[in-house]
């Protein structure tokens, strides 16, 4: 996957990792999934290793567009920035904002126990940049990653860290149960880049999603602490976020179908 963004396996434009190696986190991770806390066929991280791509921005909009009268969402924080708290803090939701940040390794065995503790439909993990450890164990529980990326270098490069993440747990889980959704992220088709972000992507096919555009809803909708679907519901920045909805509810099926199959034939 790194080839596909035309980047050597030792770049990283990570500015920092504030975890070791994800082995011990990603464990906890398994460890508890085992001993059977949630299904985890319904849990979404959301992540990349760099910031400034919309990650929070994706995380709130998303958990609240999934929301609604026949599903409960929860949003996990596990962020210490806690963007996605503040943002949700007040003010009514149609999805449950928890604030469970975890900044390495260490806690990952207790946080992970939290987190499958929460009943929900479907559980979102906002995780914080530069944080290899903290990735992987939220991806250890997952059964979809949303990652976003920006039109830019850096970003594209940083993205293929999260895929051999994704890579490394999909080995430790035995399977591919661990699929992922890329979102390109404030995409302004003003710019050279932006304009060339789908061709850079199109060729990596359907794990590609809708595009999330830089539009100044979402500041504003932020700076009013509300979700787009409240701030602004019949706004273009509104159904940025349906299209993104329905290409994870439709990656899931995917994902469920895929397992469901694999259990038939294991069985037989």
């Amino acid at each position: 996957m790194k080839r596909a963004f035309g980047c050597k396996e030792d770049d990283d434009p990570t500015e920092k990792d504030s975890g070791q190696s994800l082995a011990c986190g990603k464990l906890d991770a398994r460890m508890a999934v085992e001993r059977g806390g949630l299904m985890t066929a319904r849990i979404i991280t959301v992540a990349n290793l760099k910031g400034g791509v919309g990650k929070s921005n994706i995380a709130v909009n998303l958990a609240c567009e999934l929301g609604g009268d026949t599903r409960q969402v929860a949003l996990v924080d596990a962020d210490p920035q806690g963007t996605s708290t503040h943002w949700m803090s007040r003010g009514r939701y149609p999805a449950k904002i928890y604030s469970l940040p975890l900044e390495d390794e260490r806690g990952a065995q207790r946080w992970v126990t939290q987190v499958l503790s929460i009943e929900s439909d479907f559980v979102l993990i906002d995780c914080p940049a530069h944080s290899r450890a903290v990735t992987e164990t939220a991806l250890g529980l997952s059964r979809l990653a949303v990652i976003p990326l920006t039109a830019s270098g850096p970003d594209l490069i940083a993205t293929t860290n999260v895929l051999n993440l994704i890579e490394t747990s999909r080995s430790i889980r035995d399977g591919n149960d661990l699929s992922f959704l890329l979102v390109p992220s404030k995409i302004d088709h003003r710019t050279g880049a932006g304009r060339r972000i789908g061709d850079v992507l199109r060729h990596l096919g359907d794990v590609v999603g809708p595009e999330v555009r830089q539009r100044t809803a979402f500041v504003d909708a932020f700076g009013e602490r509300k979700w787009i679907g409240d701030f602004a519901p019949k706004s273009d920045a509104r159904l940025d976020i349906v299209n993104l909805a329905n290409a994870v509810l439709t990656k899931l099926e995917e994902i469920e179908r895929f397992s469901g199959d694999n259990e038939a034939a294991q069985v037989s």
